[in-house]
Order: C-alpha cells, then structure tokens, then sequence
C-alpha cells in the first residue's frame, strides 16, 4: 500500500538521534544546570561541586550524542558489510522493513507513537527504537496520506 525508501546519511542520522533519541537527556542536562546554579547562588562561593556538576553534564549532553551517532554509523555499516545500504519499508498488512541483508517485520500495534523531524515521520517503538520513514522517500502515497493511513493504523 505505501512503500518509502531512503538511504541514512550522517546529516540524518544527527537529526534522528538530536531531535528524538536525546531531547529528554538535553531537558534533563539543562534542568539539572538550573538546579546546580540555583544552588551555587545560595550557598554562595563556599563549595564549587556545583560548577563541577554543571561542567560534567555539559561533557556528557556533548560527547553522548556524538558517541550515539557514531555506534549508530558503525552498527549500521558492521551489519552491511562496510556501508550504509538503502532502507526501503513497506506497510500493508504489516510493517515490512528491508535494509541491506537485514530484514525485519513489525505489526502496527507495536508503535506507540507518532513524532516527526525536519525530514522523517518517526514511528517510536520504545523510547529508543524506531521506524524511521523519510518524508521525501515516498514511492508508493505520499506524506500527507500516510499520515492519515498510520493514525487510523495505530488507534
């Protein structure tokens, strides 16, 4: 019924694991800095640890995406002898998802819910798994179809 086919890029692999797989940890990492300033101000200059804190939570809101994007290259190419292959996904019946050699089948009830970046519609399957469908890469319907077609899928 809808067929939608793309190949990752590292442009797109930052967007995915920026906007969906690290928003929270960078709300989080910015809610504790608040907290730790916070705290600095009221106990004055007597103990730094809080300049620490805020130091370390910055390294990790900085390396952990970047650690993230790395793994997720490297599996990606581990999986297919050295490259990045073309994703091509179907939905009909089920969800039927070819990358490569890989090959993997997902029914509709295992998506939880429905985000979207500059350049995917992202089906969440759990906070840190996803089918990841390239709003461009339509070859069967297109973007404003499948929309529909999925929220109808997924109530």
């Amino acid at each position: 019924m809808y067929k939608n086919e793309y190949t990752m890029n590292k442009k797109f692999i930052t967007e995915y694991v920026l906007g969906i797989l690290c928003k929270k940890i960078f709300i989080f990492g910015i809610l504790l800095i608040i907290m730790a300033i916070i705290t600095f101000v009221l106990n004055g200059t007597k103990s730094y640890l809080e300049v620490e804190a805020c130091f370390l939570i910055v390294l990790f809101m900085t390396f952990g995406p970047m650690i993230m994007i790395k793994n997720f290259v490297d599996n990606s190419e581990r999986l297919n002898n050295g490259k990045i292959e073309k994703t091509i996904v179907n939905f009909d019946n089920n969800i039927v998802m070819d990358e490569g050699r890989a090959h993997l089948e997902f029914e509709y009830n295992q998506i939880k819910k429905i985000k979207e970046t500059k350049n995917f519609i992202v089906l969440m399957l759990s906070n840190s798994s996803a089918i990841l469908v390239f709003k461009d890469g339509f070859v069967n319907g297109n973007k404003e179809e499948f929309l529909e077609f999925i929220k109808n899928k997924i109530k």
